[in-house]
């Protein structure tokens, strides 16, 4: 889990000091959108792998879309040799009014790890996943879990509140603005010849480095993502719009925005890139 992440990312770092020799012994690590690759680890080691572990729509290391061809794929390579398939969907759950990415790409993992959103900014996680392994966990089963501030009431009332307000409406608007900032955003990238493009799905968006087709995979983001960027996130800032301040964050539309945001931000970034130009 070390080896990815918009931290690493951005710091170059490979992976990390104090991961027990033995942890990395027992993972297997494949690169996304790569079928081939993770079938050869089944052949080789499908007795062996007890799980598959994967953000479905890994948004830490820039908005990388995955293929519903490749989450099937590795649906059906978990069934045949017996193993879990665990979504990861701790920034991309309950962002979108049809579920999770899982529901939208039409993939049913046997588990999903949350978070984020359902903390109405308070820290959360939680987790699901099929009856039968639900009723292993204690008491039920003897598996125990617990943590300090597990149920914590404050995080859970948050959470509630946010929940309910997460209406069919909060989806609408959440789209309508995500669909906004794509119809504006879009012609000022083509006006100075795609520095950038725009990776968006529902409220989750992302300018992927360069003028290629966003990558599916961090290794094909260019190795001078973070240049141009920098000097952008720097530009918009002076004018009042804070992007996240690493070239593979991706960005967040709220509630709480409204049309003036998005159309400032995208004026203001049209001034940035005009400017850098000169």
């Amino acid at each position: 889990m070390v080896s990815s992440g918009s931290g690493l990312a951005t710091f170059g770092i490979a992976s990390s000091p104090g991961i027990p020799k033995d942890t990395v012994a027992t993972t297997l690590v494949a690169p996304l959108d790569d079928e081939d690759a993770v079938e050869f680890l089944f052949n080789e080691h499908g007795e062996d792998i007890a799980a598959v572990v994967i953000e479905p729509l890994p948004a830490n290391n820039g908005l990388l879309v995955q293929r519903h061809e490749y989450l099937a794929k590795l649906r059906a390579l978990c069934d045949k040799h017996g193993a879990l398939l665990i979504f990861d969907e701790v920034i991309s759950g309950f962002r979108f009014k049809d579920g999770s990415y899982g529901d939208m790409s039409g993939v049913t993992p046997d588990i999903t790890a949350l978070g984020k959103v359902i903390g109405g900014g308070l820290p959360v996680g939680a987790y699901g996943a099929r009856t039968e392994i639900m009723e292993s966990l204690s008491p039920l089963g003897p598996v125990y879990q617990a943590g300090t501030l597990s149920g914590n009431p404050l995080a859970m009332a948050a959470g509630i509140m946010t929940l309910d307000l997460l209406d069919e409406q909060a989806y609408d608007r959440l789209e309508e603005l995500g669909q906004l900032l794509q119809d504006k955003v879009e012609p000022v990238l083509e006006k100075h010849g795609n520095p950038m493009r725009l990776v968006r799905r529902g409220s989750l968006f992302w300018f992927s480095p360069g003028s290629d087709a966003p990558p599916p995979r961090a290794d094909m983001i260019p190795s001078n993502a973070g240049v141009l960027y920098s000097d952008v996130h720097r530009g918009l800032l002076d004018k009042g719009y804070m992007l996240a301040p690493s070239a593979y964050e991706i960005g967040f539309i709220a509630t709480v925005h409204n049309e003036q945001h998005i159309l400032g931000m995208v004026e203001a970034l049209d001034q940035v890139l005009t400017a850098l130009e000169v």
